[in-house]
Formats: C-alpha cells, structure tokens, sequence
C-alpha cells in the first residue's frame, strides 16, 4: 500500500466565470477549478504544470490536496472530478470536493496488482481484472493513495474479492465483500479448443441424426412398395 499522499497546490481565486474567462485561464496554462462542499462554492484557477508534476508524483486522483489560496489555513481537498480534452488530452476543467478535518470520507482508490499469478505463470492462464479501483472509507490522514492486491497464489479459477483485501488501520472496505476484483482464467487457446469440440460434437450429432433420418426414411419407402404389390 502506498503511504498517504498530502500535496500542496497553490491556487488563485477567479471572479469571471463562463466560457470565454476560462479559454483565456487555459492559454496562459492555468486550470479553472470548483472547490465545494456543504456549506461552500468557491471558484479558483490552478497552473497546469504545477498540477502535472504533482499527479506524477502522487500516483493518482485519491491523493489528498491542500489548497492554498494564501489567504488563512489551508483547504483539504479530494478530485471528484477532471474533464480532459478528448483529442489532445488536455485537462479543461477539475472540481474539488471538500474534506474536513477529522471526519470519515468516502472515495475511489486505485488497486495495484503484485505478483505473477501461478495460474498464468504454469498452466497458461489469463488474469482477468475487473476493477482498477475500489471503494474506502477512512479518515483523512489514513487515507492511502493506493491498496497492494497479491495475486501470486491464483490458480485457475480462483479469485480475489473485496472482503480478500488487506487489512489497513482505520481503512474499511463499504462495498460488497462478494465482489471479484481479478480472476485467472483459462487461457484464449484453451477455451478455443473446447469451442472447437463443441462444434465438432456437434457435427457428429447432425450426422447422426442425419442417418437414422435416411434410414428411417428407406424403411417407409420398402413398406409403401410392400402394400402396391400387395
């Protein structure tokens, strides 16, 4: 588990708002931001390299923010959400959402895969991830920006769960316990070939068929000639 990740981000307070005040934010390479919560809305600006540098070094959007306005004591914030360009990829709009001080929160955190699962490493397998992320709910200080998930001892047609996570000091998991969060199994060449002796036992069924059909067919020919000469 990587160790809680508690940034700085120097930010600026922006009294226009709409669309043509943001284009402007954005060509001198700063991002328009929300900071809200229950009580607040405020409207700041953040320099876009600045908050590059600081994703890179952090790991991901679970990361718990500071945002300094120099105006007083710093604001703790959560990513709620990032809009990006679709084609250049650049990032348009971020809205902040509030964290106090002492009070539990509720958030996305990343999941890294450790190990070589031993059902991909000696029998082929797949390992088949069906969530990035998980659910916790936590203090800020204990909030981790990211949770460790060992698959080395998977073998075909095992799983891991939520309830399977590691247990983390003041970290719990509110989501499903049931839920697979990575699987291994069979690989693509295996399950090809049991489609490909389905189809074939398939085949061997319509033969089948087909010549009790014929023959079936041959009986009721000789009994009809039968009655005629009868």
């Amino acid at each position: 588990m990587s160790e809680l990740n508690d940034l700085t981000l120097k930010v600026a307070l922006r009294s226009d708002s709409g669309g043509y005040a943001c284009k402007k934010l954005r060509a001198a390479g700063r991002i328009p931001i929300i900071y809200y919560g229950k009580d607040l809305n405020k409207s700041y600006s953040l320099e876009e390299r600045e908050f590059r540098q600081l994703m890179r070094n952090s790991g991901g959007t679970a990361s718990l923010f500071r945002l300094n306005s120099g105006n007083g004591e710093d604001e703790l914030a959560l990513i709620k959400e990032m809009q990006r360009h679709p084609l250049t990829d650049a990032i348009l709009h971020i809205d902040f959402v509030q964290v106090t001080r002492g009070q539990e929160l509720q958030t996305k955190v990343p999941l890294e895969i450790v190990g070589e699962a031993m059902g991909v490493k000696m029998t082929g397998g797949i390992l088949e991830v069906s969530t990035n992320e998980v659910e916790v709910r936590c203090r800020p200080s204990a909030l981790p920006t990211s949770i460790d998930i060992d698959v080395t001892n998977l073998d075909l047609g095992d799983n891991l769960q939520v309830k399977d996570l590691p247990e983390i000091n003041g970290v719990s998991f509110p989501g499903d316990p049931l839920q697979v969060l990575v699987a291994c199994v069979g690989s693509a060449s295996g399950r090809a070939s049991a489609d490909g002796d389905e189809e074939g036992l398939g085949d061997e069924t319509d033969n089948a068929e087909g010549e009790e059909l014929d023959s079936s067919s041959e009986e009721a020919e000789g009994e009809e000639a039968d009655d005629a000469e009868g």
